[in-house]
């Protein structure tokens, strides 16, 4: 059989015009004006591409990438044991990746396009069949440079994706995310280093490294594949890792099935810590309470590795099938959705990456509404939380957004020295107050009035103040009672222990419904 092989590719090497090809592989990776041009664009294409999220694209900037002759040309350098074609083969492929690095980084700090798209996502964690993946298509394209067969360099182009990882890297460095850079930046290693090899393997089996030099051409071999050892460590613990969590992803999805059997549930996102020590999970249903809670909990126990903290975040939905799993470590793209769609799957991500813990949350597709309702313990203001809905309103254009702040005393509404006048810094307040109780569903409401001891305190003053508030109130539909005011019967050990200012006051408190 080895006989048979070794006679093969000797007829084989008999068949190319050795020189010729050697000429025509320098030329593909030599540093010119039209290489660098080519480089740009297709950095360009590729960056908007992933940029929009848009395949064709990016595969438009794989064909006209023409990273892949320096490359070519390096493992033909290594073949031949020629020096000087091996560090011009480097110096042409340094510049075309500076060149596409510094064309990403541009476009992206230009692009109101800043959010990792799955196509750029999909890019950052390699495993170990990338780099088999860049092997055959590595050998591929050596064997198509040698018999100069262009038509497969096409699709060896489109296979191993040069370009598309470099703009990712871009990104990246762009947008600060050191994370996203790293696992990019570890896929365009991957493919360009098991691609030079793969076509010095070729060249040498085609005769190009002489009888003399075949000996030392097979140590440059081993010594290239044990580079290669460091390369292939993490990309097969990634590979590890992503069959780890497709395992876990059925688990989660059969329990949750199982448990709630009585409604239709969708996972929406599922999140591992670096550690693999906690797991997050996202998932669309059409009901959830604390009976719920404590089943699904209970099932999860059981079913999950042992010493793994679970984290759940229930996304109420009236049909939780139209979502699909959505931006984690398990996605690798989308499907094309109808512009209804995507604004609920935009409006399920919001709900599922919201910053704060959620008692629950209910996307109401029919009303184009979002109600999020924000846990006790999360550590964020009245006024934080509307500016988070104010926000998120902003991003889900034509939603109406309605963020549930958990219980808490209303801001007191303070006023400067001496006056009892609703200002601007008061009007503020009392919105905020407004605000926060429609989300309650809280209309009625107990005024107090303060006044400081310190000369301008007077009881009239501190009457105006809360009948100011009172009258703003009631105006905007909600039922205040004026309650007891200055002066306090411990009103100067109060002020000596909160501070004088806090008593030039309004305190407001809630009543009911």
């Amino acid at each position: 059989m080895l006989n048979a092989i070794r006679r093969w590719l000797k007829r084989q090497a008999a068949t190319v015009d050795r020189t010729a090809i050697a000429t025509d592989i320098d030329d593909n990776g030599e540093l010119e004006g039209s290489y660098l041009f080519m480089c740009t664009m297709a950095s360009g294409i590729a960056t908007i591409g992933l940029l929009c999220n848009s395949v064709s694209v990016i595969i438009g900037a794989m064909l006209v990438s023409p990273l892949m002759g320096p490359i070519v040309r390096l493992g033909l350098g290594i073949a031949t044991l020629d020096i000087r074609r091996v560090f011009r083969a480097l110096g042409t492929l340094l510049a075309g990746m500076g060149l596409a690095l510094l064309v990403a980084i541009l476009i992206v700090r230009l692009s109101p396009l800043r959010t990792p798209t799955p196509e750029i996502l999909a890019r950052t964690t390699p495993n170990l069949f990338d780099m088999i993946a860049a092997t055959l298509s590595g050998l591929a394209g050596g064997y198509a440079m040698v018999r100069q067969r262009g038509g497969t360099i096409v699709g060896v182009a489109i296979a191993t994706a040069l370009m598309p990882p470099m703009a990712v890297v871009g990104f990246g460095i762009a947008v600060a995310q050191w994370r996203i850079s790293q696992g990019a930046l570890l896929l365009f290693a991957t493919n360009f280093a098991t691609i030079a090899l793969s076509a010095t393997l070729i060249c040498t089996w085609y005769g190009f490294s002489g009888r003399g030099t075949r000996a030392a051409v097979a140590w440059q071999m081993l010594v290239g594949f044990a580079v290669m050892l460091p390369l292939g460590w993490p990309l097969a613990h990634a590979l590890g890792d992503i069959a780890r969590q497709a395992r876990l992803l059925g688990t989660v999805r059969n329990t949750l099935t199982a448990t709630l059997s009585a409604q239709s549930v969708r996972v929406l996102d599922l999140q591992l810590d670096d550690e693999q020590r906690a797991v997050e999970i996202t998932f669309a249903a059409q009901h959830y309470d604390g009976a719920d809670d404590q089943r699904l909990r209970k099932a999860f126990a059981s079913a999950l590795p042992a010493g793994l903290e679970l984290h759940l975040s229930p996304v109420i939905m009236a049909d939780p099938t139209r979502t699909e799993l959505s931006r984690s470590a398990l996605s690798a793209g989308i499907n094309p959705m109808t512009p209804a769609a995507g604004a609920i799957d935009a409006a399920t991500e919001a709900a599922a990456n919201f910053p704060l813990p959620l008692l629950s949350s209910q996307i109401d597709a029919a009303a184009r509404r979002l109600t999020l309702a924000v846990a006790p313990g999360a550590d964020a203001s009245l006024g934080s939380l509307k500016q988070m809905e104010d926000t998120l309103a902003t991003r889900l254009a034509g939603w109406q957004v309605r963020i549930v702040p958990p219980p808490r005393p209303l801001p007191p509404v303070l006023f400067p020295r001496g006056s009892a006048g609703l200002g601007e810094a008061q009007l503020a307040t009392l919105g905020l107050i407004d605000w926060a109780t429609q989300r309650w569903n809280a209309r009625r409401l107990l005024v107090e009035g303060r006044a400081s001891s310190d000369g301008h305190g007077t009881p009239e003053l501190a009457a105006q103040r809360a009948d100011a508030v009172r009258d703003w109130l009631e105006k905007h539909g909600l039922q205040a009672t004026v309650g007891s005011s200055y002066p306090l019967p411990d009103q100067a050990q109060a002020e000596a222990r909160q501070g004088i200012e806090s008593f030039r006051s309004v305190f407001v408190q809630v009543l009911g419904q």
